[in-house]
């Protein structure tokens, strides 16, 4: 399984939709929040492909969408966030946390802005940074997950 990991697309899906499309083997694509809508407009522009969302600390109106989701794919648990209500400008402490609790092998979240992956204890916490509104010189960026034969790879891509 391909996973495509974005987040805080901020009303930009130009270069999100440039990305989508120069991929043929994407099987999910993960949108972190800030703008949940964003996400809505992909899933209708790439139907075909299924779009798990939540919403951001930027999202407002949200209705029914929700802050987190705990997904379960190829028998691995991945947990999905923004972000900021874990503080992950200051640390990644309650995220940690947040892995160990649940028991995730993939925790994703973004806030920040900047692409980043820490390991440990068995679980990978990734943020895809923004693929639109990057921040601290760290340039557009998304994330690639593959699940295959119970193992978890992921790759942060600069664009």
């Amino acid at each position: 399984m391909k996973i495509l990991v974005i987040s805080d697309t901020h009303g930009d899906t130009d270069k999100a939709e440039e990305v989508i499309r120069s991929y043929r083997d994407i099987d999910l694509i993960i949108h972190l929040g800030d703008y949940f809508r964003d996400a809505q407009k992909l899933a209708a522009l790439f139907p075909q492909i299924p779009m798990e969302y939540i919403y951001g600390n930027s999202d407002f109106m949200i209705g029914d969408v929700v802050a987190e989701k705990t997904l379960r794919y190829e028998g691995k648990i991945i947990f999905i966030t923004h972000g900021h209500r874990y503080s992950v400008k200051w640390d990644y402490d309650k995220l940690h946390k947040k892995a160990e609790e649940i028991n995730a092998d993939l925790l994703l979240f973004g806030h920040t802005h900047v692409g980043d992956k820490v390991e440990k204890n068995g679980y990978i916490l990734l943020n895809p940074g923004s693929i639109s509104d990057p921040r601290e010189d760290s340039g557009r960026s998304y994330a690639l997950v593959s699940i295959c034969c119970g193992k978890i790879e992921t790759e942060i891509v600069c664009v």
